[in-house]
């Protein structure tokens, strides 16, 4: 378990340095929170690119939920190995609001990153993910998936999880020094769309249990925008990446 927790916390997505960040710590919001208790920020209508909350539960396990204008974005799960959780958002948001269930927890640092003005997914974009950004938010999503995957106990770590954070290792490996029309990069990106397609159904279907329809919906679209990035149908990937292979 040890090992697993390592190797997702090493997989924690960059925070992009161009990003504005509001830096609640200072603003102080930090401490206790206790069960009923409620911690709202608003943000006037920002672009919200991520939040990192660092929390520690008190005395037994409860839940952080993080709502976006009301909406549920994400499930923190507390006490944990790990104080540090970074989750994506990827959407304008007035408010965002932590609700504190089932125990007493402390807030240890809490940062709300907005979209910077010269990020490289928007330099290098088709429809919103970049050429160079797909391996990253990836492992992005992998790590916040895989959270909840371990706190439920179920094998989406194994049986998906694993397999599609090696493909985006090793496509960014790639794409860093060549781009998308290497016969390689297409290889490991039409590979990260077959990943996602064969478990696109059993996703869409135990996404509402786990509390991953951002996960799944950005996955979706990024498998989407592979495909449309190398005119590929799905139904295809199959025989695209067989032709492809007899080239590396």
């Amino acid at each position: 378990m040890k090992n697993i927790l390592l190797t997702i916390a090493l997989t924690l997505f960059t925070l992009n340095v161009s990003a504005n960040v509001f830096d609640l710590r200072s603003e102080g919001y930090t401490g206790r929170y206790c069960v009923g208790d409620t911690l709202s920020y608003n943000l006037d209508g920002e672009f919200v690119e991520k939040i990192l909350v660092s929390a520690e539960g008190i005395s037994r396990d409860g839940f952080i939920k993080v709502y976006a204008d009301g909406n549920l974005i994400h499930n923190i799960g507390v006490p944990g190995y790990d104080p540090d959780y970074t989750f994506r958002v990827r959407q304008s948001v007035s408010n965002i609001t932590l609700k504190f269930e089932e125990t007493c927890s402390r807030i240890l640092d809490m940062k709300i990153f907005t979209e910077g003005q010269t990020s490289s997914r928007d330099s290098h974009s088709f429809r919103g993910y970049g050429v160079e950004g797909w391996g990253t938010d990836v492992q992005s999503i992998v790590s916040e998936m895989a959270e909840r995957s371990l706190l439920s106990g179920d094998d989406l770590w194994n049986n998906f999880l694993k397999p599609l954070q090696v493909l985006a290792i090793k496509y960014d490996a790639v794409a860093a020094v060549s781009g998308e029309g290497d016969v390689k990069a297409a290889y490991y990106a039409l590979k990260l769309a077959k990943v996602i397609a064969d478990k696109e159904d059993e996703l869409l279907d135990n996404a509402s249990r786990r509390q991953d329809m951002t996960n799944v919906r950005d996955l979706m679209q990024i498998k989407e925008d592979i495909l449309e990035a190398y005119d590929v149908k799905s139904r295809n990937l199959d025989s695209e990446i067989q032709e492809l292979s007899v080239y590396l």
